[in-house]
Protein backbone atom coordinates (compact mmCIF):
# COMPACT_ATOMS: atom_id res chain seq x y z
CA UNK A 1 0.00 0.00 0.00
CA UNK A 2 2.99 2.27 0.29
CA UNK A 3 3.24 2.80 -3.46
CA UNK A 4 -0.26 3.81 -4.47
CA UNK A 5 -0.87 5.90 -7.56
CA UNK A 6 -4.21 7.40 -8.41
CA UNK A 7 -5.23 8.35 -11.90
CA UNK A 8 -5.68 12.05 -12.33
CA UNK A 9 -9.09 13.25 -13.43
CA UNK A 10 -10.37 16.62 -14.39
CA UNK A 11 -11.16 17.67 -10.88
CA UNK A 12 -8.46 15.73 -8.97
CA UNK A 13 -8.00 11.97 -8.51
CA UNK A 14 -10.33 9.12 -9.45
CA UNK A 15 -12.84 9.05 -6.60
CA UNK A 16 -13.48 5.27 -6.95
CA UNK A 17 -9.77 4.47 -6.68
CA UNK A 18 -9.38 6.70 -3.60
CA UNK A 19 -12.47 5.17 -1.97
CA UNK A 20 -11.18 1.62 -2.67
CA UNK A 21 -7.80 2.51 -1.22
CA UNK A 22 -9.32 4.02 1.92
CA UNK A 23 -11.56 0.94 2.29
CA UNK A 24 -8.56 -1.44 1.98
CA UNK A 25 -6.53 0.74 4.34
CA UNK A 26 -9.37 0.73 6.87
CA UNK A 27 -9.71 -3.08 6.60
CA UNK A 28 -5.96 -3.52 7.05
CA UNK A 29 -6.04 -1.23 10.09
CA UNK A 30 -9.00 -3.12 11.59
CA UNK A 31 -7.23 -6.46 11.02
CA UNK A 32 -4.03 -5.13 12.61
CA UNK A 33 -5.98 -3.63 15.53
CA UNK A 34 -7.79 -6.95 16.16
CA UNK A 35 -4.44 -8.73 16.09
CA UNK A 36 -3.09 -6.14 18.53
CA UNK A 37 -6.05 -6.71 20.89
CA UNK A 38 -5.53 -10.49 20.71
CA UNK A 39 -1.83 -10.15 21.46
CA UNK A 40 -2.56 -7.64 24.22
CA UNK A 41 -5.07 -10.05 25.84
CA UNK A 42 -2.58 -12.91 25.59
CA UNK A 43 0.09 -10.71 27.13
CA UNK A 44 -2.22 -9.79 30.01
CA UNK A 45 -3.11 -13.48 30.50
CA UNK A 46 0.58 -14.41 30.47
CA UNK A 47 1.36 -11.72 33.05
CA UNK A 48 -1.40 -13.09 35.29
CA UNK A 49 -0.16 -16.66 34.78
CA UNK A 50 3.37 -15.52 35.60
CA UNK A 51 2.22 -13.83 38.80
CA UNK A 52 0.25 -16.94 39.72
CA UNK A 53 3.26 -19.20 39.08
CA UNK A 54 5.50 -16.87 41.02
CA UNK A 55 3.05 -16.97 43.92
CA UNK A 56 2.80 -20.77 43.70
CA UNK A 57 6.58 -21.08 43.66
CA UNK A 58 6.81 -18.82 46.69
CA UNK A 59 4.03 -20.76 48.38
CA UNK A 60 5.74 -24.01 47.42
CA UNK A 61 9.00 -22.75 48.87
CA UNK A 62 7.18 -21.81 52.07
CA UNK A 63 5.51 -25.23 52.11
CA UNK A 64 8.87 -26.92 51.60
CA UNK A 65 10.33 -24.82 54.39
CA UNK A 66 7.46 -25.80 56.69
CA UNK A 67 7.83 -29.46 55.70
CA UNK A 68 11.59 -29.31 56.39
CA UNK A 69 10.93 -27.64 59.75
CA UNK A 70 8.37 -30.30 60.67
CA UNK A 71 10.74 -33.08 59.61
CA UNK A 72 13.56 -31.50 61.63
CA UNK A 73 11.23 -31.15 64.62
CA UNK A 74 10.16 -34.78 64.28
CA UNK A 75 13.80 -35.89 64.19
CA UNK A 76 14.60 -33.72 67.20
CA UNK A 77 11.63 -35.21 69.10
CA UNK A 78 12.82 -38.74 68.29
CA UNK A 79 16.34 -37.84 69.43
CA UNK A 80 14.97 -36.42 72.70
CA UNK A 81 12.89 -39.57 73.28
CA UNK A 82 15.88 -41.81 72.54
CA UNK A 83 18.05 -39.74 74.90
CA UNK A 84 15.37 -40.04 77.59
CA UNK A 85 15.25 -43.85 77.17
CA UNK A 86 19.04 -44.01 77.35
CA UNK A 87 19.06 -41.82 80.46
CA UNK A 88 16.34 -44.00 82.01
CA UNK A 89 18.43 -47.13 81.33
CA UNK A 90 21.49 -45.44 82.85
CA UNK A 91 19.52 -44.37 85.94
CA UNK A 92 18.02 -47.86 86.36
CA UNK A 93 21.48 -49.46 86.04
CA UNK A 94 22.97 -46.95 88.52
CA UNK A 95 20.10 -47.54 90.96
CA UNK A 96 20.59 -51.31 90.67
CA UNK A 97 24.30 -50.90 91.38
CA UNK A 98 23.52 -48.68 94.37
CA UNK A 99 20.97 -51.19 95.70
CA UNK A 100 23.45 -54.04 95.23
CA UNK A 101 26.03 -52.04 97.20
CA UNK A 102 23.53 -51.27 99.95
CA UNK A 103 22.42 -54.93 100.06
CA UNK A 104 26.01 -56.16 100.32
CA UNK A 105 26.80 -53.55 102.98
CA UNK A 106 23.72 -54.50 105.01
CA UNK A 107 24.42 -58.21 104.52
CA UNK A 108 28.01 -57.68 105.70
CA UNK A 109 26.80 -55.72 108.71
CA UNK A 110 24.26 -58.44 109.61
CA UNK A 111 26.92 -61.15 109.32
CA UNK A 112 29.29 -59.16 111.53
CA UNK A 113 26.50 -58.59 114.04
CA UNK A 114 25.67 -62.32 114.06
CA UNK A 115 29.33 -63.21 114.61
CA UNK A 116 29.55 -60.69 117.37
CA UNK A 117 26.45 -62.15 119.03
CA UNK A 118 27.83 -65.67 118.64
CA UNK A 119 31.08 -64.60 120.25
CA UNK A 120 29.20 -63.00 123.15
CA UNK A 121 27.16 -66.12 123.87
CA UNK A 122 30.12 -68.38 124.32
Amino acid sequence: MAEIFFSEQKNGYDKEQVDNYIRRLTEAYQTAYKAYLTVSEKYTDLKLDFKKLKSEIKSGAETNSIERTLMDSEKLAKDIINDAYNEEARIVAQTKNNLDYVYKTVEKAINEALRFLDSQQQ
